[in-house]
Order: C-alpha cells, then sequence, then structure tokens
C-alpha cells in the first residue's frame, strides 16, 4: 500500500512539473516575440583626433586667445561630413560648450589634405583635414585649464583630444622695434590668407608650423609700405629701422652677408641668389630666452649686424637694421618666438610685449597696451628710444 502511494505521488509531481515548464516555455516564446530585435554591434565613428602641438592662452586687447591646429583622420571608408566643433570642459562635459562652430564657420577654418571636392567639410575615407582653430572669450571669462573636443558629423558624434590651455611659459617681452606707424602683417590670427598662420611644415616626419604667431613688421603710410621706386629698397619706409634686442640672452646664431633682394612680388620676385633651406631667412639673429625659447629676427640688413653668435646682449640693446634678405619681398622684419634655435624646426609659441599702443590711420594712439600680443594688421607705435645705442630701455 504504501508503495502504491509513492508511485502516484511521484506521477503526480512529473505531471504538475511538466505543466509549469511547458507554461514557462510559452510566457519566454510569447515575450521574445514582442521584444524588438537586437541592434547590430557597431564601434564608434572612426574619427581621430589629435592636436599636434597644444596651445597657450595669451591676452590681446579685451579678450583671451587660444590658437592651435586641430588634426581629423577618417579611418573608415564611409565619407563623413562635419558639422560642428564644439570646445567643452572636459571637468564639465554637460556643461554648455565654451565655443561652438557651426557649419559657416567652419568653412574657412577647415583644410583638407591631399586631392578632394569642392566639399571642404566631407571627409572622405582615409582623409585628414586640418581644422586651424581661433578661440577667443573675454577678460571675464577666461579658458579652463584643459580644453577637449566634442566633433559632431550629419550622423555621429565623438568626444576627445583633450589638451593644456598652457602649454608654454607665457614671455614678457619688450618691443623688438621703435617708433610709430608699425604694421602686424600676417600677425596672429586666423584668416586663410595668412601664410604665418597655414604655414604647416613636415620636417622630421613631423607636423611643425614654427610661424604660428610670427610677425612681418613693415611700416605704413596711406595705405603703402613705400614711397618712389618700388624696386628701389630704400624707398621703403621700414627699411634700415634699427631692431632691439627683446630680452636679455645669449646669441646662439648670428648670420651675415646675404645681399638684399630687389623688391617683387609674385613673379616680379627674383631673389639675389639663390634659395637655399638655409638661407630662406636671410641675415639673421637668434636669441635664447631660457624655458626653451628662441627668438628669431629674419631678413636683417647686410653688414648691419652689430653682435656676433655667443655674445650676452641686454634687453633693448640694439642689434642690426631691417632689410630685405633671404625669402623677402620686400623689406620687414619676420620676427617670431620659437621652441628651437633652428629654423623652422620648432613649434611656435606665444609671448607678450610689455608696451605698446594701437592706433589707426588719420587717428591719435589709443591707450597704453600693457603685456598684450598685437593681432594680424594691427597698427602699432612703440615708445621711441633717446639713442639707438641706448642699452637701458626695459
Amino acid at each position: 500500500m504504501i508503495m502504491l502511494n509513492r508511485k502516484i505521488f511521484f506521477f503526480a509531481l512529473m505531471l504538475l512539473t511538466t505543466v509549469h515548464w511547458d507554461k514557462i516555455k510559452a510566457q519566454t516564446l510569447a515575450t521574445a516575440e514582442l521584444s524588438p530585435p537586437a541592434r547590430p554591434f557597431s564601434f564608434p565613428i572612426q574619427l581621430e583626433m589629435r592636436v599636434p602641438f597644444a596651445p597657450t592662452a595669451f591676452r590681446s586687447g579685451s579678450y583671451n586667445h587660444l590658437i592651435y591646429e586641430l588634426y581629423l583622420t577618417n579611418f573608415s571608408s564611409t565619407p563623413l561630413k562635419l558639422h560642428q566643433i564644439a570646445l567643452i570642459d572636459p571637468r564639465a562635459s554637460k556643461a554648455k560648450p565654451i565655443i561652438t562652430f557651426d557649419t559657416a564657420q567652419l568653412q574657412p577654418m577647415v583644410k583638407p589634405l591631399g586631392a578632394t571636392d569642392s566639399d571642404k567639410l566631407m571627409l572622405a575615407g582615409g582623409q585628414t583635414a586640418v581644422i586651424y582653430i581661433e578661440a577667443i572669450t573675454d577678460l571675464r571669462h577666461p579658458f579652463p585649464e584643459s580644453l577637449a573636443h566634442r566633433v559632431i558629423t550629419t550622423t555621429d558624434s565623438l568626444e576627445g583630444a583633450i589638451i593644456s590651455t598652457h602649454q608654454s611659459h607665457l614671455q614678457v617681452l619688450g618691443p623688438p622695434l621703435q617708433g610709430s606707424s608699425w604694421t602686424a602683417v600676417d600677425g596672429p590670427g586666423n584668416h586663410e590668407s595668412n601664410h604665418h598662420r597655414r604655414g604647416n611644415l613636415i620636417l622630421g616626419g613631423l607636423a611643425i608650423n614654427s610661424r604660428r604667431y610670427a610677425i612681418d613688421w613693415k611700416k605704413f603710410r596711406n595705405g603703402v609700405s613705400f614711397a618712389g621706386d618700388s624696386r628701389d629698397v630704400h624707398a621703403y619706409f621700414c627699411y634700415g629701422e634699427p631692431v632691439f634686442a627683446v630680452a636679455d640672452g645669449r646669441i646662439v646664431n648670428a648670420k651675415d652677408g646675404l645681399p638684399d633682394n630687389i623688391p617683387g612680388h609674385g613673379a616680379a620676385f627674383h631673389p639675389a641668389v639663390p634659395l637655399t633651406f638655409d638661407g630662406l631667412a636671410g641675415n639673421t639673429i637668434v636669441i635664447d630666452l631660457g624655458n626653451g625659447q628662441y627668438a628669431h629676427y629674419m631678413h636683417l640688413q647686410p653688414k648691419s649686424l652689430r653682435i656676433k653668435t655667443g655674445d650676452y646682449v641686454r634687453k633693448g640693446q640694439m642689434l642690426a637694421n631691417i632689410g630685405a634678405s633671404g625669402d623677402a619681398r620686400e623689406p620687414h622684419l619676420h620676427f617670431e618666438v620659437t621652441t628651437s634655435a633652428h629654423l623652422l624646426v620648432g613649434e611656435g609659441i606665444p609671448y607678450l610685449i610689455s608696451r605698446y599702443q594701437l592706433s589707426s590711420a588719420g587717428k591719435r594712439p589709443d591707450q597704453m597696451h600693457t603685456n598684450e600680443l598685437p593681432q594680424d594688421g594691427e597698427m602699432i607705435d612703440f615708445e621711441q628710444r633717446k639713442a639707438a645705442h641706448d642699452s637701458s630701455y626695459k
């Protein structure tokens, strides 16, 4: 009797279990039929973002400036079209972007490398584009210590390329010139026609721009840089003007002996001697400013150098005179600060000039600007030194 009861119990248990399992399977199948299909796996947007050399914020007028290049490479075979680029604080990525460049603003900032069609914002598979960035904020809103980039395409978005905004030591230098009517030609700025700003080169296998903050200093009167024969260097208002040491330091390169060119632009330019890589700067002086920074003076007048390599100079000391040697189409002083004593191979870095005034044609100069960097096209008046040999100017 006991055995029979056990058989009946186990039979009932198996029947109950089977019924319950069938219900579970039915519910599972019903749930599966109602659930949407799983999304296929995909990698994030295959867009490389990199900044070869991080910027350093500097002041000019009532604004803070950052000037640098962002390189974008499309690692996929599918074209990507740029829509926006936003600069964000990586510590507060959900906050409102600091600056956003929309499609219209990006157009003049983008330079695709290699062959491209008419749409500069379209990155073909495997293509790289350089984005020339100039970010500007008012002095009440300084840049954070670091920035990240949010790149938005027409189909996706990506954040990355975190950079410092204070990469280099920002030096305060004395003016390299004296007197009035100077113009900062192709100075710091972001215009497409600025040959310094777009002066990227590949040297030693690396993308470098030593001219990022360079200025071609020229004198203009009534909108022109000369009076008389345009092929005579002496007709140019800046020719022969003295140049001065911007800081105390050691002369690490002083090159003389190259003749002035006959002025001429475009097809009319015929250098006095064949141009070579070493001769592009013409007669030149390089001062070691310390902190791995070097001040370069280029296109100087032949036989005007008052110093030699190895000399120690004082801030305000006269060094030479403006000429038209090397790759100079007309007389001017090319001045820049870079991370190398050698021509073109260092990165261009910002600096500040201790004192100057902005001016414009027919108007008196405005207030004194201290510890700022002039911008592209600004007309500048420097203080006049008492004598050309005066080395006490600060």
